[in-house]
């Protein structure tokens, strides 16, 4: 059974939707008084939302200067890409001996693409939370391959990792070619894992991770221009 949404998890997606979509752009000071007025709710909920959004190192929080929406350049992006490819394929061997036998996580993988596919084929472009629904998709993959490492800190640290991209680069949008394109780049990784090809496997993440950097540098570019 699904867990029941609080208003404060709602709120707490309202945010994270307004940073995404840029209605709270980077740098920009958090006022609660506002937020709460927006959403027509106490400062209370706002509040709580705000320190999971603190958490998830999309807010920062700084004594007598109050919050803002957390800005992430360029380079620590880059660099942000470079640990997560060093995290893939360091584990590789680990990630392909546990899905040889592991037919929950193959089943787990399997679906989550298929789900990302429709998700992608299916949007209109007036999806609301397009940005909560495409990278809660992307992120549960990631999850479930390094999930095959066995390691619960690698585990952790790309839980922390993830939401700086959140916040910088899925607020600009990216084309919807570039989406489909990430889950044909699943579905190499994918079939690469059910083949036991530790080269194909190898090429399919460091293909994955490279184009990614190269549509994000071309967003930031664009960005900078308008």
């Amino acid at each position: 059974m699904s867990k029941k949404m609080t208003l404060v998890d709602q709120i707490y997606l309202n945010i994270k939707e307004d940073i995404g979509n840029k209605v709270l752009s980077p740098g920009q000071k958090i006022n609660v008084k506002e937020l709460s007025r927006k959403y027509e709710v106490s400062d209370t909920p706002v509040k709580q939302a705000l320190n999971r959004l603190i958490s998830d190192h999309m807010v920062i929080s700084v004594p007598n200067k109050g919050m803002s929406v957390r800005h992430v350049s360029i380079e620590e992006l880059d660099e942000i890409f470079d640990m997560r490819l060093m995290m893939d394929l360091y584990f590789m061997k680990d990630i392909l001996s546990t899905f040889s036998y592991n037919k929950t996580l193959q089943e787990q993988m399997r679906k989550n693409i298929e789900q990302h596919r429709a998700f992608v084929e299916n949007d209109t472009g007036d999806n609301p939370h397009k940005n909560s629904s495409y990278y809660g998709l992307d992120s549960i993959f990631h999850e479930l391959y390094l999930t095959g490492s066995g390691n619960q800190k690698v585990l952790e640290t790309f839980r922390n990792l993830n939401p700086f991209m959140y916040s910088s680069y899925t607020y600009i949008q990216q084309p919807q070619l570039r989406d489909m394109e990430c889950v044909e780049e699943h579905q190499a990784i994918f079939d690469a894992i059910l083949k036991q090809d530790q080269n194909a496997l190898q090429k399919a993440i460091e293909n994955h991770i490279l184009n990614s950097k190269k549509t994000l540098h071309l967003i930031f570019k664009v960005n900078q221009i308008l």
